[in-house]
């Protein structure tokens, strides 16, 4: 690295130096917009084209005096015993947004949800929530969900459906017809026994499981190959002190992101226990998980399988242990060296050591099964006996596909699956339903797959629905509605029910299931009533499992060979990669705009997918940044933007899926390309990795929504990191910097303040962050913080009060990552303050900077001089248009309107709620009574808050710690927000 290269760099032009890149970091109000979105003309009737037009100084006085709107107050006559209005009230339940299904706590005001949070009391997810959990109170009052069941498109009653229905299924079943239920593969225990009834009811029926990314399946057929039972296990990444990941995204979106990330960081605490697990990365594309490892190798998707084989023939040498088949696969390209030291790595933790694998290859997964099996680390790091059980006997959909050709099937229901859109032969499968008599979707409005059925009968959301889950064996999950069905729809268990003549309530299906086969494993001394409404308020039980299933299967080394036998080559030209973004996953939450206007932790792109290339790819074939590309396999092509992606393998071409809706809603139709249609599909499989890719560059640009890139370091030391080994040895290795340790410019212009009560303070410990997002969209719920679409994304007016900083270091084929997390730094000597003209931005008697909004004017001046550049403008009214998406704000926080600045308040509303809340206890407020919204989603626990005035508390442990600075300390701002230096387990020994 030249002495010009910057260490720490956001984007490859900034990190070359590029003037024009450097001219906008410093021009932060610049009206010039970004290549191919067209300048709109000036609207007399637009109260920003007026003030660009007439001069802001002139028309500011106005904007104080708009009068607020009229609203009338209904008063509540009949009140529930149980809610008092403006109080909130909590229920414990289970995530619905996705298969992990964690544990939360849903936040209700007047009835309302309002808010997710993740429930400390469950021992899996133990607290934490990820971002597209945060999300899914939003879905709950999506305007383009189904409002009633219909009939070829036409409005019905539930009586009519259910009658036409019934009659249609016994209709099949009496000529012996096939039934297929076109099912997810995780669901929950008392859905799979109402579909259990339901295939009684319907001996010709039988369930298909699909799973839109391939990745369970796969985990799941790879067990039934070594152990004889298809299970996805239970993964503890905190007993392992080595982990091989070999492109599984375990902290972003593989099988259990919040409950890994937990692990992860319990297992990676240097600070509290001395030790830190060693972490191997070997991926294609830079993942979240790959952004956090200690060592990471790019690999092509091609070469995971050899270099597996590879790491497994090194284990099993030093195991003593012949292994058939591994003969056969080609050799790695991996460099030796890094599998040999792998190997050793592993083989001296043995036990404690963790192999896991993504993708949808079952061979790469039976790979990884073996490599566990020679460490022996069953039932320490991984646990095939406490895993997730899946369904045995189900078809896949590629069998589906061929009985529909065949026109062998008379009835055809889906549920929790959308293969119109997700199956690379969605439109194939589109014309096969047509001959079909019977056909039925229960989604929760009339997407792709749905809009092709007879019968649409619309499910519940999970927070409208009861419902369990058993995320691991014995650990069973509740979930309980919080509010009365929004609509007229219906649960899917309660539908299998009365179509298989059944005639019982969800509610009453689940609780009497739990006191007939929960129960009985419970072990406690109360009865059943007891029992149900202590899980019901807690949302978990732990149970005993099931005597079956307490023993481990033995591993069956004859299924290795088989299942290596015709391993392909390695390719050597281009390869695509079909892949999941944090936020949006398989596209089913793509009409929530707050996950499509989070940026991605890794590439900082909102709004649509883009293709990802290798700087050294993109040199070779002269691309930059939006410009659009053909990407051409298997016969079909899609037109996308481009991205250049530090850390990506220079043979991968990443797409992500989720993108190119038709039948999502407002927000999320045509929001990028569908990725999912470039998918090969051969002998009834699918896979996510195509080769033979080819790729053509056309002259066309497309501006890409890039949230981060505008800011710059501008060489400052922002981010701070040291290796474990110099860590130990000097607590504050790479902070050795003058004022690191939290203290002060001994020069001021400020006076100074004196804080004789409480002082408000966040510590940021950046070796935990993994830059997951999850505290961005929690911290967007909680303060009503408006999307604004990607025509002012692109203008950069993104309105998040915190962001997610992402720095590279290195070279850009393979550099390191950090992740920083910025709010509003809450500066004693705040220079937003100094620059105010009317007193709008203040700072409290607690160390707060608080924001007036009804004197703000909005001169942008505290934008212009805030340093760490977190104070957001509202350029227009960003109204929720939709009656129903309103009721989705929290009364506890103003909706603020146009012309004024907005920023974090460190959640100023809970903080009164829980001061208000001891003072009725009649005691004295406790550290920990008080989480700011972003610290109670962190499913790293990265975030504290506290009283820093309080020596006892963690913020002010935590501010003293060797590891803590403060940001910009050399202009004596005086942050309450301190950070902790990056700690990495690279094994080199020496302070980076």
């Amino acid at each position: 690295m030249s002495e010009t290269t910057p260490k720490y760099w956001q984007s490859l032009a900034a990190r070359a130096g590029d003037p024009a890149v450097l001219e906008r970091s410093r021009n932060e109000f610049a009206e010039e917009l970004p290549v191919g979105v067209a300048a709109q003309p000036p609207d007399a009737s637009s109260r920003r084209d007026f003030f660009k037009v007439m001069g802001l100084s002139a028309a500011a006085a106005m904007v104080a005096c708009q009068r607020a709107p009229v609203q009338k107050a209904v008063p509540f006559l009949t009140k529930p015993d149980e809610l008092t209005p403006g109080l909130s009230l909590w229920y414990a339940s289970t995530c619905g947004a996705c298969s992990a299904q964690c544990g939360v706590l849903l936040k209700t005001r007047d009835g309302r949800p309002i808010k997710v949070e993740g429930n400390a009391e469950h021992p899996v997810s133990r607290g934490g929530v990820c971002a597209v959990g945060q999300a899914s109170v939003l879905s709950l009052y999506d305007a383009n969900r189904s409002r009633w069941p219909s009939v070829g498109g036409t409005k019905a009653t539930w009586a009519s459906l259910d009658q036409a229905v019934t009659e249609g299924l016994r209709k099949v079943a009496e000529e012996g017809r096939a039934i297929r239920l076109v099912l997810p593969w995780v669901m929950g225990p008392t859905a799979e026994a109402a579909v259990a009834r339901f295939l009684a009811a319907f001996p010709t029926a039988r369930t298909v499981r699909y799973d839109a990314t391939g990745e369970l399946e796969a985990i799941a057929e790879a067990h039934r190959l070594t152990h004889g039972v298809r299970v996805v296990p239970d993964y503890r990444f905190d007993q392992a002190k080595i982990i091989a990941s070999f492109g599984a995204d375990f902290l972003g979106t593989w099988v259990s992101p919040v409950a890994f990330t937990r692990q992860y960081s319990t297992a990676r605490d240097a600070a509290g226990t001395r030790e830190m697990a060693r972490h191997w990365q070997l991926e294609p594309l830079m993942t979240l998980t790959g952004a956090s490892a200690d060592k990471r190798v790019p690999v092509a998707a091609s070469d995971m399988v050899p270099a597996l084989a590879g790491l497994v023939k090194r284990l099993a040498q030093k195991a003593g242990r012949a292994v058939e088949g591994l003969s056969g696969v080609p050799v790695s390209r991996v460099d030796a060296s890094v599998l040999n030291t792998l190997a050793d790595e592993l083989w001296a933790a043995k036990e404690k050591a963790l192999v896991v694998c993504g993708g949808d290859e079952p061979v790469a997964q039976v790979l990884a099964n073996l490599a566990n099996e020679l460490l022996g680390n069953a039932g320490t790091t991984v646990s095939v006996s406490g895993g997730l059980t899946l369904d045995a006997g189900a078809m896949g959909l590629g069998e589906l596909l061929a009985e529909l050709e065949a026109k062998q099937v008379g009835a055809v229901l889906f549920h929790g699956v959308n293969p119109a859109y997700t199956h690379p032969r969605g439109e194939a499968l589109a014309e096969l339903l047509k001959d079909v008599a019977v056909t039925v979707a229960t989604s929760d409005r009339l997407d792709e797959t749905a809009s092709l059925v007879r019968f649409h009968a619309p499910d519940h959301t999970p927070l409208e629905s009861w419902g369990d889950a058993e995320p691991r064996r014995g650990v069973l999950s509740l979930r309980q509605p919080v509010v009365s069905p929004l609509h007229e729809t219906r649960g899917t268990v309660e539908s299998l029910l009365k179509w298989a003549g059944v005639e019982q309530s969800h509610h009453d299906f689940l609780r009497a299931r739990w006191e007939a086969e929960i129960f009985p494993r419970a072990n406690v001394a109360t009865g059943f009533q007891a029992f149900w409404d202590e899980a019901v308020r807690q949302g978990v039980a732990v149970v005993l499992p099931q005597p079956a299933t307490t023993e481990s299967p033995a591993f069956r080394p004859e299924s290795v060979a088989a299942a290596l036998a015709g391993t392909a080559a390695a390719d050597e030209g281009l390869e695509l990669v079909l892949y999941q973004k944090v936020g949006l996953r398989d596209g089913t939450l793509a009409n929530n705009g707050w996950l499509q206007e989070m940026p991605d932790p890794i590439s900082k792109a909102t709004w649509g997918n883009y293709l990802c290339v290798a700087p050294a790819t993109a040199t070779k074939l002269g691309i930059s940044d939006g410009q659009v590309v053909r990407v051409s396999t298997g016969g079909k092509t899609l037109a996308v933007p481009a991205l250049v992606q530090p850390g990506t393998h220079p043979r991968a071409l990443g797409l992500a899926m989720g993108y190119g809706r038709t039948k999502v809603g407002r927000i999320g139709n045509a929001v990028g390309e569908n990725a999912f249609v470039l998918a090969p599909f051969n002998n009834g499989k699918v896979r996510h990795a195509a080769l033979g890719v080819t790729l053509e560059v056309t002259p066309e640009t497309r501006p890409l929504a890039l949230s981060q890139t505008h800011a710059s370091m501008e060489g400052r030391g922002l981010v701070r990191e040291a290796e474990l080994a110099a860590f130990l040895a000097n607590p504050r290795a790479g902070n050795e910097q003058e004022g690191g340790h939290g203290g002060g410019h001994p020069l001021s212009i400020w006076s100074g303040h004196e804080y004789k009560g409480h002082k408000w303070a966040l510590a940021v410990d950046l070796s935990a962050c993994t830059g997951c997002s999850a505290c961005v969209v929690s911290c967007q719920a909680e303060n009503n913080i408006p999307i604004v679409g990607e025509d002012e994304a692109l203008r950069q007016r993104e309105m998040h009060w915190m962001r997610i900083d992402r720095y590279y270091e290195g070279e850009p084929d393979a550099p390191r990552v950090v992740h920083q997390p910025m709010m509003c730094q809450h500066c004693d000597n705040a220079p937003c303050e100094t620059v105010c003209p009317v007193l709008a931005t203040v700072h409290s008697t607690e160390g707060l900077n608080q924001q007036v909004y009804n004197r703000c004017v909005g001169t942008r001046y505290c934008a212009n001089n805030c340093p760490t550049k977190v104070r957001r403008f509202n350029w227009f009214d960003y109204k929720h248009d939709e009656p129903l998406e309103r009721l989705v704000l929290n009364p506890d926080v103003v909706v603020r309107t146009r012309g004024v600045m907005e920023k974090c308040s460190l959640c100023v509303q809970r903080i009164q709620e829980g001061k208000a809340e001891a003072k009725r206890d009649g005691r004295e407020l406790r550290d920990g009574d008080i989480r700011t919204a972003c610290q109670q989603s962190c499913p790293a626990q990265a975030i504290h808050f506290g009283d820093i005035n309080d020596p006892n508390s963690d913020v002010a442990k935590l501010a003293k710690s060797g590891r803590a600075y403060r940001l910009l300390e050399e202009i004596n701002i005086g942050p309450a927000v301190t950070y902790l230096t990056k700690i990495r387990n690279t094994g080199n020994g020496s302070a980076e």
